[in-house]
């Protein structure tokens, strides 16, 4: 049984839920944040889950923010307060991101006048649902919604043996738990997201494994195909088709057949043949270069891209008609690995422990183990921490890695252009260098008896080392900056960026021109964060109003960054 907590002005849904969802204990509904707040502090730990209702129609002092001083000093105050009440919960989910980030949130409402989708997604709740006039609708939803979660929350089962980490965030469990039934379907699926993000990983190990068919994966990255040789690579050519055609060949639309054909890089493909593609996917046929007769295709399609193809269906550079066959609702985006910000520390451990298994790092492992007089790492995943004090002796014949916070902080706040695939490299060469020089001069850097030494199951990973294998990648420390187009954290916690200075009417119009770009790359980097805002530049988290009121008053529009940002 599940505690649940109900943030709701009134006892509507706290009674629904009582009668149709009694498998689960439902708190008495708390009416405002102050009372949310008392009451998860002490039920601390406690709690599963909460649902939180949007509309709050309370007293003007019970509402958020506390400080309505510059509401009230409008034109319209009363306005402004009704605003407030329509919204309230989208205020309470921001307070209850801040304090408590990982309790899961379900908003809800009753109102088909109150867009919540996107306030939803941003403030990171885990589901949002509009409901019916119906008691038997709403609570079968809400039912559904919440074992869902739950689910989720307890650990998606089978999850360790997929080689993609999919994290503990709402975000990315809610993109496995889609992809897991796309998968099942006959629609095709659009992978979204930069280089290295993990899609033709996801495509072969999740996507095929999970869609039950018994033909092959066949990967091909269009990208590497020449232009004249694709349309035979992909529906195969018959003999004497053209010159050069000397054999007849099959395509990879017959070596999937029954299986999954996965078309990376689908932007390069040429109008013309997007056009056989779609035909493919509207009559399930094809015709291989060359041949008058028609053949079968049974694939399930999976296709992905790092390019915008809604900007290149406007352009005229991909077709409208093939675009929306390939299932654009149901797209699906991977992020970044700086996107990933929340999933960090278990990402390192997890690509740490995966690059320790390949053969040169656990040879080296091995042999620094029997060096010291370890236990020699098996199958069992190497230890990560991160922290200035030595971790205590648990197990102190089990090598442990101990990650310096400066080398934690370099890691992090890296802007990993290759992302994963990168990521993963970078760590390979890191625990190679941090290994080889302790297995090389054990006799150097160890004492004569092994007993005198106190932590030999420890492996430190020291920032220089970190800062060496760095230094090449970053771009921005050996190549000028003349766009002002990013923010680099140097080492002392220092923020550097280039700026573009042109004339203006007066010193302060520069000023604040300046002043505008250097908040608005801020804002870029810290992901809109507010609160880090303020901690970069007034070492205050809770400034973050402040910040907004100065964005305010040099004319940025938070609105139209947050859009820009969605967009990418």
């Amino acid at each position: 049984m599940s505690r649940i907590l109900i943030i709701d002005d009134e006892d509507k849904y706290f009674e629904l839920c009582q009668r149709f969802i009694a498998e689960h204990e439902f708190l008495p509904p708390v009416r405002n944040y102050r009372e949310a707040a008392s009451v998860l502090k002490a039920e601390r730990g406690t709690i599963d889950l909460v649902l939180l209702d949007v509309h709050f129609d309370i007293p003007d002092e019970e509402l958020l923010p506390s400080d309505k001083t510059d509401l009230l000093a409008g034109k319209d105050a009363k306005r402004a307060i009704e605003r407030l009440r329509r919204a309230q919960g989208l205020h309470i989910l921001d307070r209850l991101r801040r304090s408590d980030p990982d309790l899961p949130v379900i908003v809800m409402t009753a109102r088909d006048d109150l867009p919540i989708e996107a306030d939803s997604e941003r403030l990171q709740a885990e589901d949002y649902t509009y409901l019916l006039d119906d008691e038997y609708l709403d609570a079968r939803s809400l039912r559904l919604q919440i074992e869902n979660i739950l689910a989720q929350r307890a650990g998606p089962s089978g999850e360790e043996d997929e080689p993609f980490y999919w994290g503990e965030t709402a975000k990315m469990q809610g993109l496995r738990r889609r992809l897991s039934i796309l998968a099942r379907g006959q629609l095709p699926i659009i992978l979204l997201g930069a280089t290295g993000t993990g899609k033709s990983l996801l495509a072969r190990e999740f996507i095929h494994a999970r869609s039950q068919r018994e033909g092959p994966f066949v990967a091909v990255d269009l990208s590497t195909v020449p232009h004249d040789l694709m349309a035979a690579h992909l529906f195969g050519v018959v003999k004497g088709a053209y010159t050069g055609a000397t054999t007849s060949r099959e395509g990879v639309l017959e070596h999937a057949q029954g299986g999954t054909l996965f078309l990376d890089e689908i932007g390069n493909l040429s109008v013309d043949l997007q056009k056989s593609l779609l035909l493919v996917l509207q009559e399930g046929r094809y015709r291989p270069v060359g041949s008058v007769d028609e053949r079968v295709a049974d694939v399930k399609l999976v296709v992905a891209t790092n390019e915008n193809l809604v900007e290149m269906v406007r352009e005229g550079k991909f077709r409208e008609d093939l675009y929306m066959r390939l299932n654009p609702a149901t797209a699906m985006r991977l992020p970044s690995l700086t996107e990933r910000k929340d999933d960090f520390s278990v990402l390192l451990e997890v690509f740490v422990s995966r690059v320790s298994e390949e053969a040169y790092n656990a040879d080296l492992l091995r042999q620094y183990a029997q060096q010291r007089g370890l236990a020699v790492p098996e199958s069992d995943a190497v230890p990560v921490s991160v922290g200035r004090k030595v971790p205590t002796k648990a197990d102190s014949r089990r090598i442990h890695f101990v990650f310096h916070p400066s080398s934690y902080k370099q890691l992090r706040d890296f802007s990993w252009p290759g992302n994963f695939r990168q990521f993963e490299m970078f760590l390979s060469n890191l625990i190679t260098l941090s290994l080889v020089e302790l297995v090389d001069q054990a006799e150097v850097v160890e004492p004569d008896n092994p007993a005198d030494a106190s932590r030999p199951d420890v492996i430190p990973i020291l920032p220089r080392i970190v800062r060496e294998l760095m230094r090449p990648m970053d771009i921005s420390t050996s190549a000028p900056q003349d766009d002002g187009a990013s923010v680099r954290v140097l080492d002392d916690g220092a923020h550097r960026l280039s700026v573009t200075l042109r004339d203006g009417e007066s010193l302060n119009a520069v000023s604040c021109a300046v002043e505008r770009q250097y908040l608005e790359l801020l804002f870029e980097k810290y992901e809109g964060d507010l609160a880090r805002m303020a901690g970069v530049l007034l070492s205050d988290p809770t400034a973050g109003r402040k910040v907004q009121l100065r964005m305010n008053q040099l004319g940025i529009k938070l609105r139209s960054l947050k859009q820009r940002r969605r967009a990418r």
